[in-house]
């Protein structure tokens, strides 16, 4: 059977006690790190190696991975330890045959899931339940795009900021869906919950509600700039950095006095680049399969949602609460995603 032959599941995987080792490297040098983790493990082995990539963090020589080895009993290694991965759901399908042919398999687990509108977050789980670098055409390997858990995060927020009977409000025109509906219909609804979350909020509960559910951020990227800004107060000296660097940092970035703005590049440049409309063009722009395809009709509040990625990048760095306001918006009818970052009093 050929790879794009197998079927895209949706999965919950459970959760999962494993024995853990972070590296920073490229694919082929899993088979040495499963060994040591297999030998840390003995008998206490409970399943295939489970790899969890973080895209974000990556340069010529790799990216990082937790290299996780599933176990039935606390296990101790010289920087190895013992950790439960929590509860996700995920698209799934097996991926048969050479790693370095996984990209169409990718692509159709990406097409499954956005076909349905939903998001998917930044690490990537790959289960090797056989993987030999001397017959790479032998491989057997588990993709596991995990979801982001948007509606969780609305769902909870909703209640925590209006209370529960706003929040049934607000929701029931989504209560009727289902995983599989189909991406069209869910924005649809998305779009009658936003226009009714409008008409009982005002736009510091609109910012608070829908920034939390932002796609989380790579918590590994923010030390390094935390810890720069520490060193030199000085904020032009972390846009540099980050600007330089590779990753998930922002490139569009430019300061007019105390504020900072941070512009977004398209998220399929090729497409966004041959465009033959504006519309096709848009879309193209767009990161968010919730909305994509319905940027006409998406209530302007919806990008509050795109704000609390630099919202969660600046506050990590700057260690203190920040106004992030919308300059610019797919939404607003704009051609581009520009946010603008609100210094605080006596930031240099």
């Amino acid at each position: 059977m050929q790879p794009n032959e197998e079927k895209v599941v949706h999965k919950v995987l459970g959760k999962t006690l494993v024995a853990q080792t972070r590296i920073h490297g490229k694919v082929s040098d899993l088979p040495s790190v499963f060994s040591k983790l297999k030998a840390v493990a003995g008998t206490s082995t409970a399943g295939s190696p489970i790899v969890i990539h973080h895209w974000g963090v990556s340069d010529d020589s790799g990216h990082d991975m937790d290299v996780c080895l599933p176990i039935n009993k606390e296990v101790k290694g010289s920087g190895i330890h013992t950790t439960t991965l929590p509860e996700v759901e995920a698209m799934t399908m097996i991926h048969r045959g050479p790693y370095t042919e996984v990209g169409p398999s990718y692509s159709k687990v990406a097409r499954h899931t956005y076909e349905r509108g939903h998001p998917i977050a930044e690490s990537t789980r790959e289960v090797f339940h056989h993987f030999d670098v001397n017959a790479p055409e032998d491989s057997v390997i588990e993709i596991q795009s995990v979801l982001h858990d948007w509606m969780d995060r609305f769902t909870s927020k909703l209640e925590t900021e209006l209370g529960p009977k706003v929040k049934d409000e607000v929701l029931a025109p989504l209560s009727h869906l289902n995983f599989d509906t189909p991406a069209d219909q869910r924005q649809r609804a998305l779009c009658k919950s936003l226009e009714i979350l409008a008409s009982k909020t005002n736009g510091e509960q609109q910012y608070d509600i829908l920034s939390h559910c932002a796609h989380v951020f790579p918590m590994e990227l923010i030390p390094p700039m935390r810890d720069l800004y520490r060193s030199t107060s000085s904020v032009d000296s972390v846009i540099e950095a980050m600007t330089s660097a590779g990753g998930y940092y922002p490139k569009l970035l430019r300061r007019e006095g105390s504020i900072v703005y941070s512009e977004k590049g398209p998220a399929n440049p090729t497409a966004h680049k041959e465009a033959k409309t504006e519309a096709e063009r848009r879309r193209a722009y767009c990161f968010c399969p919730l909305i994509r395809n319905y940027l006409g009709k998406t209530p302007e509040i919806f990008c509050n949602c795109a704000a609390g990625w630099p919202k969660q990048l600046w506050e990590g760095i700057l260690e203190q609460p920040l106004r992030i306001e919308i300059v610019q918006s797919l939404t607003k009818g704009d051609g581009t995603c520009e946010f603008a970052i609100h210094l605080p009093a006596g930031v240099a």
